[in-house]
């Protein structure tokens, strides 16, 4: 930070966007196809909501793409990564724009515990399967409860969350139906970690059937095969 007088690291997008990173987030790093899917969806005056943002490397070009007179709400429950995205917010000077929200989002209204990894970008929320571990306690709230409280009618919903992604979408259901054809709707998927939450690959595809949501991957499948067998991959959940 003295060698770049207090401004951070400099990341050049591929649009020109630049986003400064506190040094000891230098790892920071953008998904091409997620990059370039999210720019064509986001316009000037939008609201956003980034939930899973970890320390803000999408937050902080969703704030320059939506620009003053919109705005994005960032969730992030685990206070590590939350302070570095607070940080990051300042020193991208959109502090009037990206409101970091110290919360989990989910299913309903509650606390939970919150597996604390070794890297932030894998904390979850716990389970009863994982047995003892490094846990704390983070509020959770859900899209529909803040939507309403907040009276907000998003344009854009990014889902990040390391394997509760039926939770979220659950949580989301009034949002999602009420914005029909109005909400850009993507969601990183992690199957993997299904099994940890008790939730089957029919569960999730159960989900977007009552929502009437068609999942398309942004990336091209037609080496990898079935988009649910690969982990992390982003989908836009579209209307059928």
């Amino acid at each position: 930070m003295m060698q770049t007088g207090g401004r951070g690291l400099s990341c050049h997008l591929p649009q020109g966007e630049i986003v400064r990173a506190l040094p000891q987030y230098r790892h920071l790093s953008w998904n091409a196809a997620g990059y370039a899917a999210f720019r064509a969806a986001v316009r000037p005056g939008m609201v956003a909501l980034d939930i899973g943002a970890n320390v803000g490397a999408y937050s902080m070009l969703l704030g320059q793409w939506v620009g003053p007179n919109g705005k994005v709400f960032a969730f992030e429950p685990a206070p590590e990564p939350f302070g570095g995205l607070v940080r990051h917010t300042s020193l991208n000077h959109l502090d009037g724009v990206v409101e970091p929200i110290p919360s989990a989002v989910g299913e309903a209204l509650t606390t939970a515990a919150l597996l604390v990894a070794a890297t932030s970008g894998e904390n979850r929320l716990a389970s009863s399967s994982d047995g003892p571990a490094a846990t704390i306690r983070v509020p959770v709230t859900t899209v529909d409860d803040f939507c309403r409280e907040h009276r907000l009618d998003p344009d854009f919903i990014k889902i990040d969350v390391e394997g509760a992604e039926l939770a979220v979408l659950r949580g989301a259901r009034e949002t999602i139906r009420r914005r029909r054809g109005h909400l850009a709707l993507f969601a990183e998927m992690h199957p993997s970690m299904w099994p940890v939450f008790r939730v089957a690959k029919d569960d999730v595809l159960a989900e977007l059937r009552m929502q009437n949501l068609e999942p398309v991957s942004l990336m091209d499948m037609t080496e990898a095969g079935d988009i649910w067998d690969v982990e992390g991959v982003c989908l836009r959940l579209q209307p059928r």
